[in-house]
Parts: C-alpha cells; sequence; structure tokens
C-alpha cells in the first residue's frame, strides 16, 4: 500500500540521494546537479561518499577534502588548527554554472570510521552557516548506500534531508540492497524523524525486461519509480572529457532524460512511507516474473 505524506516546500530544497556502491548515484547527483542549476536554482552537492568523487564531474576533477582540512596542523604548535569559516571556504568550490561544491572526504582505507567523517562534515556545514551564506536553493547529499553506519544516515536522522531518493536498476542484488536502504528509511520513520523515500531511479543496466522488473519492485514496496534513465554511450564519453553530458552533449536525448527527472525532483510534493520486501526470495520472485517471459 502506498502511504504518502505532503512535505512543506522549503527553501533550501534538501534532498539525499542514496544507491549501492557503482550503482551511478554521484553521476546522477552531478547531473541533477547542472539541470537544476539550468533552471534557476542556487545548488551545493554535498559529496558524502569516502571515494570523493561526486563533484569531480562539476569541477574538472577530484577535489580537496573538509576532513582534509580538519587534519591540517599548525607549523609551529604542532597542534591541530580549528576549523573557522575562512579554512572552510577553502573547500567549497565553485563548479560548472557556479553550482557550490563540496566532499566530505574519508579516512585512508582501512583506517578509520568513514560515516563519522560523513557526520562530521555535516555539522560543520550547519554550524557555520554555509547553504545561508552562499545563498543555496537546493542540497543534494549524495550519500553512500552503506546505511549500517550512523553516519551516512546523518542526512536523515538528524533533520537535513527529508526526502530520499534512491538510485537502483533491475539487477537482483542492487534491488536487495535498495530494500536494504528502504528497511533503514523504514526504521528510521518508527523512530519519528520526518523522513521518507520520495522515488526510485532506475539507472538502467540494459538487464532483460528491466523497466517491468523495477517497476513491479515498485509497486510491491509502495515508492514510486520518477524517471528510468536508459544506459546511454554518451554519459561515458562525456565524463571521458571530465563533464556531465548536459555540458558536453546539451542538445542529447540523454541530457533531456536529466532535464526531465530534474523537474520532477524540483516539483516533487511528497514522501512515501515504504513497504520493505522480507528478502532476497520476494526479489528474486519478482524478477523471475518477467525473465521467464
Amino acid at each position: 500500500m502506498d502511504e504518502k505524506i505532503e512535505i512543506t516546500k522549503e527553501i533550501p530544497k534538501k534532498i539525499a540521494i542514496y544507491g549501492k556502491a557503482g550503482i551511478g548515484k554521484s553521476i546522477t547527483s552531478a547531473h541533477l546537479s547542472v539541470a537544476l542549476s539550468k533552471m534557476g536554482e542556487k545548488v551545493i552537492p554535498v559529496g558524502c561518499d569516502p571515494p570523493r568523487d561526486s563533484v569531480a564531474l562539476l569541477c574538472g576533477g577530484i577535489m580537496p577534502t573538509i576532513l582534509e582540512q580538519l587534519k591540517m596542523v599548525d607549523a609551529e604548535t604542532e597542534e591541530p588548527v580549528e576549523m573557522t569559516e575562512e579554512i572552510l571556504d577553502k573547500v567549497m568550490f565553485k563548479g560548472y554554472n557556479d553550482i557550490v561544491c563540496c566532499e566530505s572526504g574519508g579516512p585512508r582505507p582501512g583506517i578509520g570510521c568513514a560515516g563519522r567523517g560523513v557526520l562530521v562534515a555535516i555539522q560543520l556545514l550547519e554550524e557555520f552557516n554555509v547553504l545561508k551564506r552562499f545563498d543555496i536553493t537546493f542540497a543534494i547529499y549524495d550519500v553512500l548506500g552503506d546505511i549500517v553506519c550512523g553516519g551516512f544516515s546523518q542526512p536523515m536522522r538528524g533533520g537535513h534531508a527529508k526526502e530520499v531518493y534512491i538510485v537502483t536498476c533491475g539487477e537482483p542484488l542492487t534491488l536487495y540492497i535498495t530494500n536494504e536502504i528502504l528497511k533503514a528509511v523504514d526504521r528510521i520513520i518508527g523512530e519519528g524523524i520526518e523522513v521518507g523515500v520520495a522515488g526510485l531511479i532506475d539507472n538502467q543496466r540494459n538487464v532483460p525486461h528491466e523497466k517491468e522488473i523495477v517497476e513491479e519492485f515498485s509497486r510491491k514496496v509502495g515508492v514510486p519509480v520518477i524517471e528510468h534513465i536508459p544506459r546511454s554511450l554518451k554519459v561515458q564519453e562525456a565524463e571521458s572529457l571530465g563533464k556531465t553530458v548536459l555540458e558536453a552533449f546539451p542538445e542529447s536525448d540523454q541530457s533531456e532524460v536529466y532535464r526531465r527527472l530534474a523537474k520532477k525532483v524540483l516539483e516533487n510534493k511528497y514522501i512515501h512511507i515504504p513497504s520493505p520486501l522480507s528478502g532476497m526470495d520476494e526479489i528474486m520472485d519478482t524478477v523471475k516474473m518477467y525473465i521467464k517471459k
């Protein structure tokens, strides 16, 4: 059953984008950022993913992170440098079309808690009133799907983003991770936190009957698919140029898909309380319905 709640219009509008690692979450966030900026929004994408690649296509490469600034040491005292507005602004970058970009960063691989870094970064953005100072009207938190970690769930738990979008596809293991994210959202809602899933974004992998599989999964969990994004070589071609499709090939059909997605996200008024499936068996049953055809 689809349980939806109308959300109050807020400025800035803030959303969180989750998804399995490698599903194209950061690519989707970058294209959303560009499309929204072209629609007149002042956008800030906040990379909450240790690989720190969320804003690479917007800034022409991998950028320094908030956590790296926190690790700075005074050359004379050898003490950690206290974070200030001026220091934080050094990791706020102007990307394509005046998009304000930043990355939370993370510890070196195998050392420390990446989710903790996300938590600290978001708290600093709030403490130093970054969204207001940069006149942001739309904030996008690009978050790794590993939300068993409290840090990665912080955009939801901390009230930073009531609207959650999940990037998925028709692959069974991706649907499994999507379902786990839905379970986490459901638990957070159960704690009395105002949050919900605004929609699924089907970033297609050319799975047979993919659209039908994702739509059926959507129907079962009570969360709408807001866009099917076809697999396109234009995305890889643009990425090889260090750009989004919207910048490199603005007249392409793929660019129009991202513009359509951005319009739906901007105009969205509802979040949904998900009804996650019990587990992998139900997901496989959904997939097999169409694979047999």
